[in-house]
């Protein structure tokens, strides 16, 4: 009897079931483009569109940081250019005092040469004198970052900043240490290493950025209110600035989310 029942009862869920469908695609069809996005939104979910929002966010940090790698090489590019036109400059003032020297008959003394022992250690000071701020070490750490070899570039800034203390490059030194530790998603360590940039040069140029990095860090650790704190004193710091705009976009993200 039970299996007299069932068969009736599948034949009118399916019809039922047609009926649905052939009913969807009725609504489907007199939706338009927005209401259908809203309506595959919905069946899609909210997790997967903020997995999706992360990996964008993700996305915008790398190009950030390469933005900012390349306003550094244009610092160093600078840094060169200066260099030459200070070298060239003392040539040309070298040959002048050559070729005004050079009317007068007055015999100099030879000069001894210097020993096979002393000419080492001449050679040895004026490396050490050359290299007084690290640029090969620096340069060396910040080239791991660049290859994306983050673990390996935080033990090379680290190493650096312990070596020279008090270099010129030190702050910027500093500065990529943070942005190490943060795409390698040690956020605790990044957040550290950008207070410090702050507390011990405080008239660093990368002092916006670092500022800004600590709202975004505080925001990987869910900490949605000094979050909001570090990045409104960006704003209030730096109005009308690249760094006040992404503070703003991060507020608005904040927002929707509905920390």
């Amino acid at each position: 009897m039970i299996k007299q029942q069932s068969l009736p009862l599948l034949v009118i869920a399916s019809l039922l079931s047609g009926h649905a469908v052939a009913a969807d695609e009725e609504l489907l069809s007199r939706m338009s483009v927005k209401q259908r996005l809203e309506r595959l939104e919905n069946i899609i979910g909210s997790d997967v569109l903020m997995e999706q929002s992360r990996q964008l966010d993700d996305l915008q940090q790398e190009v950030s940081m390469l933005r900012d790698m390349l306003e550094e090489k244009g610092y160093e590019l600078d840094l060169i250019t200066q260099r030459q036109r200070s070298l060239y400059s003392d040539m040309d003032r070298r040959l002048n005092s050559l070729e005004g020297g050079a009317s007068r008959t007055v015999v100099a003394a030879p000069v001894p040469p210097p020993s096979a022992s002393s000419a080492p250690e001449a050679s040895a000071a004026a490396s050490a004198g050359d290299d007084k701020n690290g640029a090969q070490q620096y340069t060396a750490a910040f080239d791991l970052l660049k290859e994306g070899q983050y673990s390996k570039s935080v033990s090379a800034f680290d190493s650096f900043l312990k070596s020279y203390p008090d270099s010129k490059y030190a702050d910027n030194a500093q500065y990529w240490l943070g942005e190490a530790n943060y795409v390698s998603r040690q956020y605790k360590t990044a957040l550290d290493a950008f207070q410090t940039l702050i507390a011990k040069y405080p008239e660093s140029k990368k002092i916006p950025g670092a500022r800004l990095k600590i709202g975004y860090t505080y925001y990987e650790l869910k900490n949605w209110s000094a979050s909001k704190d570090a990045l409104m004193q960006v704003v209030k710091l730096y109005p009308d600035s690249s760094v006040a705009s992404k503070a703003n976009d991060r507020l608005e993200r904040i927002k929707r989310e509905g920390h």
